[in-house]
């Protein structure tokens, strides 16, 4: 039981801190490795340190060395920086391009750097961030980069050390690069597992709220029943009592007691109340949407819901009670599975007329949108009602699913 409190805690930090945290931790630990001496220059920064420091050729001085490597240890820890800069705005970004250029940045920013930790970080951010296929190809593109440096390195020995190529350690290297594949792979299984989870708990939030859809339909329909009972029952005997207190006043005349008539008048009032009750709770046949619709929404994990309902639009008879949360449901799974959005604000209320509900993400919104079948199903399910259906991209970036049902289809 006590996990469960630090579980949750995690499951609310974002997932670009993580990213950022990672970076800045492996960059710290190779920053510290050249500082101590334990990394060799003869890498794309090391290499150009040295030119920095000596000449082009790469020629140095013994005594220049220690400045060599402190340039190279300064030029690691700002290639880190720009690599958990990048890292962060690659989980922000909206849009699966701007997505795929920061990716393919980051990866540049792990090959100049030359540090198989941050390839390693690089494909899992390949992995967690893109479709699987546009991934395997940027995680392909990233190997033979890193392949085609140390190839270059190598060459580069031959020409420094008169000696021929090492092969078999241009060979080793690129089999070590391989292991960026497990950074892959544990980047798509980490996505899945955030899928999963968030599945689960999506649809533990939309059957709490079909509850309690499902319990305000069987409370009226409970007291719909008890009316009947009520009228059938009672409304029987009170309107026989009644022509019997008739039928003794006509019988009476002259000789009525004034009871008579107070047992008339009461027995006749008590039937007009019973007959008002029931045809009352004839006409409050309705539920509580509101109610589902905030249980939906504090049930979705990972993006911040706002919900906003007018009192005077929290009510409504079961069949358009019905349309209104599928169809704001479905605008919910659209966001979640889609918009990749992190915020959403649901808003029901009456303008004009008209109910009208609406679902508005700060995801990546779509002009050009193709109809769906959830989008048709929506449209469709309003159409019974003589509703309307509107989207489209929002101007400040995300997407609007607007619903609208004349007021006539909601009956008071």
């Amino acid at each position: 039981m006590t996990h469960e409190p630090t579980a949750s805690k995690l499951s609310a930090i974002p997932p670009w801190m993580f990213a950022v945290a990672a970076a800045l931790l492996f960059g710290g630990l190779d920053v510290a490795a050249a500082l101590g001496g334990r990394i060799s220059l003869h890498n794309p920064l090391g290499l150009l340190s040295v030119a920095m420091t000596g000449d082009w050729r790469g020629s140095l001085d013994p005594r220049d060395v220690p400045q060599a490597v402190q340039l190279f240890a300064a030029c690691k820890a700002v290639g880190c920086c720009v690599f958990a800069l990048v890292s962060s705005m690659a989980c922000l970004a909206k849009t699966l391009e701007r997505r795929t250029v920061l990716l393919a940045l980051l990866v540049a920013c792990a090959v100049v750097l030359d540090s198989l930790p941050l390839h390693v970080l690089a494909s899992a951010h390949l992995g967690m961030l893109l479709p699987w296929r546009r991934g395997l190809w940027m995680l392909a593109l990233q190997y033979l980069a890193g392949v085609a440096v140390d190839t270059l390195l190598v060459l580069d020995l031959v020409t420094r050390l008169n000696q021929p190529p090492r092969w078999s350690l241009l060979a080793y290297v690129s089999a070590e690069r391989l292991i960026k594949a497990t950074g892959f792979i544990a980047g798509r299984l980490v996505l899945r597992e955030h899928r999963m989870r968030q599945s689960l708990a999506t649809a533990h939030a939309q059957m709490l709220a079909t509850q309690s859809l499902l319990a305000e339909t069987v409370r009226g329909a409970e007291r719909l029943r008890i009316a009947r009972d009520l009228h059938d029952a009672v409304g029987h005997h009170l309107t026989a009592l009644n022509l019997h207190l008739d039928l003794a006043l006509r019988q009476a005349r002259d000789a009525t007691p004034p009871a008579l008539h107070t047992a008339r008048d009461a027995s006749g009032a008590l039937l007009a109340q019973v007959r008002n009750v029931v045809s009352s709770t004839r006409q409050d046949q309705t539920i509580d949407l509101a109610e589902a619709i905030r249980l939906l929404g504090d049930g979705i994990p990972g993006i911040s819901v706002s919900v906003r309902i007018d009192p005077a639009a929290s009510r409504y008879p079961a069949p358009v009670a019905h349309v209104l949360f599928r169809c704001i449901q479905e605008g919910i799974t659209n966001a979640l599975r889609h918009a990749h959005a992190r915020r959403l604000d649901i808003v029901l209320q009456e303008a004009d007329g008209m109910t009208v509900a609406r679902v508005l993400d700060d995801g990546c919104g779509e002009s050009g949108l193709v109809e769906g079948n959830g989008l048709r199903g929506i449209r469709e399910r309003l159409a019974e009602l003589d509703g309307e259906l509107r989207y489209g991209a929002q101007p400040g970036g995300g997407f609007a699913l607007e619903l609208r049902l004349p007021q006539q289809a909601v009956p008071a």
